[in-house]
């Protein structure tokens, strides 16, 4: 007989009533003046984090107006050539930091000093601590221009709300004002998982893909009811939302799931926490991810997953389906508007004998204890609290081919997230002593491309970190990165009177470091990564002008192989 006994196993945050009771929107202003759509939500699902906030479309534009959201001080200012870019904090007497990323430039008070404290540490990359009330904005002034920097995939305002004390991001949507919205999300699949080893969905051991018919609020299944199911049964959805029909891909910020009128599971985006956003390799079903491109959110939970927006049943939202009856199950879909959408369907427990499969996996690993495992040439060790679940780990060896210094170790499968760094060791097999310094361990694709995992040579070993599973080797790297000037011609022909640009590029270990100098001067070149950029906006207050320069440019990648650009130009 199936049973449900509900509990509340992790504290579920604030209520969407409560939300809406106590903030009064008002207090607030837009950091972009309105009409605006988004790009992004709040609590989206991303590579290896949940997106911590709202995405305003600028119309494939740069330079548009930012604005304080509220009275405030300028606590912190970074400027990275990934991550959010050119970022600004502001905090407020009420308790709350709000966050604006991807800017182009920021206020002139703002801007200068950011430039005086790079040219003081010489370097482009920093990240500033600002003392309370040096910089104060009020509410609706001009703090910036948005822009494309960082990891920007196309020029927007990325916006974020944070309480100061715990730093965790707040859902920005239940502080805005004027934002219409009366469409519902979208339930685009239904995901049926056999969990154990004697559970079947429709007489099979695999996971099921159910597309769904939309109708309104009201979603069906394209496939035939009740569903046979047995066993330890989870649920699983592809859904997404956007802002009053616009056409954008936006994340839901919660979800139900009920069998027989009971409530199993649930998940809520009022809040986030940025040390357990990697959870969300365990909140979705990862191997679709990596397999089909498909972002599925997990109905059920696993063992390993820590983070704390969900509420659960004793079984953690896991059906035992073996009572031979008709079971009905509901999954509702919300937006943070309230508008949503209902999937219902019909569900049978109904046996089918499942073949006992053959073990054919190296080691048994478990998600709540270390894990080792090693041989010859090659040593893993996992620290509690890497894996979600239960792993049948396997482990396979290929003997090197090309230039590898060791064989190819085929840790496991690359559809299984980790949550931690684990250790790696990968014996290296006669790397002449002069090359050492440049051995890498590197992760292989499955096109034979390889990216750097760093790591260090001792005794024969090379030893990395990584956070991922897949097939790794060992490879030296002795190439220097490139330099290729894009603004002086022939050495010596400056075609941009404004800017002095150069393409960088490396072909393995990454770029570590670039400097440049004019007359033996250090000057301030940004690094956009994206376009493997370097820039130096000429600054006429700092060179004498009419007169011949020379600059130099040096670029060292990770394992200290250094290129170096001179050239003298006139201005």
């Amino acid at each position: 007989m199936y049973k449900i006994t509900f509990i509340f196993s992790l504290f579920f945050g604030l209520s969407h009533s409560l939300w809406s009771q106590t903030i009064l929107k008002s207090a607030f202003s837009s950091p972009l003046k309105a009409p605006y759509s988004f790009s992004g939500g709040f609590g989206e699902l991303r590579r290896n984090h949940f997106h911590t906030g709202l995405d305003f479309r600028t119309a494939g534009q740069i330079g548009i107006p930012v604005y304080a959201f509220k009275e405030g001080s300028v606590a912190r200012v970074s400027v990275s050539p990934s991550g959010y870019g050119h970022a600004l904090y502001l905090i407020h007497p009420d308790g709350l930091t709000t966050v604006y990323g991807h800017l182009s430039r920021f206020d002139p008070k703002i801007e200068s000093y950011v430039i005086t404290q790079q040219y003081r540490l010489k370097k482009f990359a920093v990240d500033l601590t600002l003392p309370a009330g040096m910089l104060t904005f009020k509410k609706g002034e001009v703090i910036a221009w948005s822009g494309n920097t960082g990891s920007s995939g196309g020029p927007h305002l990325h916006f974020e709300i944070r309480d100061t004390q715990s730093e965790k991001p707040q859902n920005p949507l239940f502080y805005l004002s004027g934002i219409p919205d009366k469409s519902s999300p979208r339930i685009l699949s239904l995901y049926i998982y056999p969990l154990s080893a004697t559970s079947s969905v429709n007489k099979g051991t695999k996971k099921l893909r159910v597309e769904t018919i939309s109708s309104r609020q009201i979603t069906s299944t394209k496939f035939r009811q009740p569903i046979e199911v047995f066993g330890d049964i989870g649920f699983g959805i592809q859904s997404d939302d956007d802002f009053n029909g616009a056409g954008m891909k936006c994340g839901i910020f919660s979800a139900e799931l009920f069998v027989d009128q009971e409530q199993v599971f649930s998940f809520q985006m009022d809040h986030l926490s940025f040390d357990l956003g990697r959870y969300v390799n365990s909140h979705i079903d990862y191997e679709e991810l990596i397999k089909s491109k498909r972002w599925i959110h997990r109905l059920y939970l696993q063992p390993g997953n820590k983070m704390d927006i969900y509420r659960t049943d004793s079984n953690r939202g896991i059906i035992q389906m073996t009572d031979g009856k008709i079971h009905d199950a509901k999954i509702v879909v919300k937006d943070a508007f309230g508008n949503l959408t209902q999937l219902a369907f019909k569900m049978i427990s109904k046996k089918f004998q499942v073949s006992e499969p053959k073990p054919s996996f190296t080691q048994l690993f478990f998600y709540d204890r270390p894990n080792d495992y090693e041989n010859n040439e090659v040593k893993i060790q996992l620290p509690e609290g890497s894996l979600y679940d239960q792993l049948p780990f396997e482990y396979q060896a290929e003997n090197r081919k090309g230039a590898y210094y060791s064989k190819n170790h085929h840790i496991h499968q690359a559809h299984v997230p980790v949550q931690k760094p684990y250790k790696l060791s990968i014996k290296a097999l006669a790397i002449p002593e002069k090359l050492q310094s440049k051995a890498l361990v590197v992760l292989i694709d499955p096109s034979g491309k390889p990216s750097s995992c760093g790591g260090e040579y001792s005794e024969g070993w090379m030893t990395a970190y990584p956070r991922v599973f897949g097939a790794f080797g060992v490879l030296v790297d002795t190439i220097p990165p490139t330099i290729r000037p894009l603004s002086i011609k022939e050495n010596k022909t400056l075609v941009n009177k404004q800017k002095i640009e150069f393409k960088i590029s490396d072909n393995l270990s990454g770029i570590s470091s670039y400097e440049g100098e004019i007359d033996g001067n250090w000057v301030l070149f940004e690094y956009d990564a994206k376009s493997e950029t370097i820039s130096y906006t000429i600054d006429k207050s700092r060179m004498v002008l009419r007169k011949s320069h020379s600059i130099k440019v040096t670029v060292s990648d990770e394992r200290k192989n250094s290129s170096v650009y001179k050239a003298v130009f006139y201005l």
